[in-house]
């Protein structure tokens, strides 16, 4: 237990003395969540807002329009139509055959297309259209949209707990004595490569996420940005994530005989195209994702993990985090044990 405790504090201050591994680790996450967060500013918990809509100057659905809160109507004559449209004084036109005019695409105009079609629907099934709540949907709708810009932010963070790749990848070659001088040291010492190897992970498991709790801490409250409210189920999943980051780095290091800065851009390129299919460059890839090829979504470590944190934090459901730990822990117990075992094989004819 004093080896294992002496070897962490060892591991701590060689990976604290890297300011790559502290760039990376600390400053990049909080660089790119800025930058993600100018991208996307007004986008994220965006409020349904007053829809202004022209009608003419008997319309039949006036009635039916001033019940509804969020609506601005605008009594106008045929002339002025194109005249309102191009100003953008009105984001639609309604004509007394229910035939919508508009000058661009956009949410509020498919709010109007929706609300006429039901308009429609109410008038052919001759119920009352009083009995119909227009509002709900369509709130709803607008804010589902933006919610699917979360989905970026939580791929992000799935992206950054597993930043312990760069840390596994720098524990394994202290112990390789054709990496290191240190790892030369300890292939003729009686020093066990198990304890110093677990000391190597704990350090990098605890330093990523003390790294991950600086970046979360600035999006609550630098940022103002709220994407946890269920905090128990979202640790687990970053702190699995954390572990699985490390294993990946673990198992990278010691799979292969490349150089040090080599096995750095391979773990590189595994998190950037894992984040990649889960929807971290846009929310597009993962619709994608989930329409052509869903087992994809299934077995990629980034998306279990961003997926259960949009929907345990956002539609409040614990349906698949059960599934999604287990697999992750099954990914982990891999990676490690199938690295224990490279490590053990290794043997040098001269050092």
């Amino acid at each position: 237990m004093r080896n294992l405790i002496r070897n962490c504090i060892y591991q701590g201050k060689n990976m604290l003395r890297d300011f790559s591994f502290s760039f990376w680790s600390l400053l990049y996450p909080i660089i790119l969540v800025s930058f993600f967060n100018i991208a996307f500013s007004g986008m994220i918990d965006m409020k349904l807002e007053n829809i202004d809509v022209g009608i003419g100057e008997n319309s039949s659905i006036e009635h039916i329009l001033e019940e509804i809160e969020f609506i601005n109507i605008h009594k106008i004559n045929e002339k002025e139509i194109i005249e309102k449209l191009d100003n953008e004084e009105i984001h639609g036109f309604i004509d007394d055959n229910l035939d919508i005019q508009v000058k661009k695409s956009g949410i509020n105009q498919t709010i109007i297309k929706e609300i006429v079609e039901q308009i429609k629907q109410m008038q052919r099934l001759n119920r009352p259209i009083e009995n119909y709540d227009f509002e709900i949907d369509y709130i709803v709708d607008r804010n589902q949209k933006a919610n699917s810009i979360i989905v970026v932010f939580y791929s992000l963070i799935a992206m950054v707990s597993t930043y312990g790749t760069s840390a596994g990848i720098v524990t394994v070659s202290l112990i390789q004595a054709n990496l290191s001088n240190i790892g030369a040291r300890i292939s003729i010492t009686p020093l066990k490569k198990e304890s110093f190897l677990l000391a190597g992970i704990i350090v990098a498991l605890l330093l990523n996420l003390a790294a991950n709790g600086v970046l979360l801490l600035f999006i609550k409250y630098i940022l103002k940005i709220e994407l946890f409210n269920e905090i128990k189920y979202s640790s687990i999943l970053i702190i699995i994530g954390n572990l699985f980051g490390v294993s990946l780095g673990v198992f990278i290091g010691a799979s292969n005989k490349k150089t040090m800065n080599t096995k750095v851009l391979m773990g590189v390129a595994i998190t950037l195209f894992l984040s990649f299919l889960s929807g971290m460059m846009g929310p597009w890839v993962k619709v994608l994702i989930d329409q052509y090829v869903p087992i994809l979504a299934k077995i990629n470590p980034i998306s279990i993990i961003s997926n259960n944190l949009y929907r345990i934090n956002l539609l409040q459901s614990t349906k698949t985090v059960g599934s999604g730990i287990l697999i992750l822990s099954a990914y982990c117990l891999a990676l490690i044990s199938i690295s224990y075992v490279f490590l053990r094989r290794k043997s040098y004819d001269s050092i």
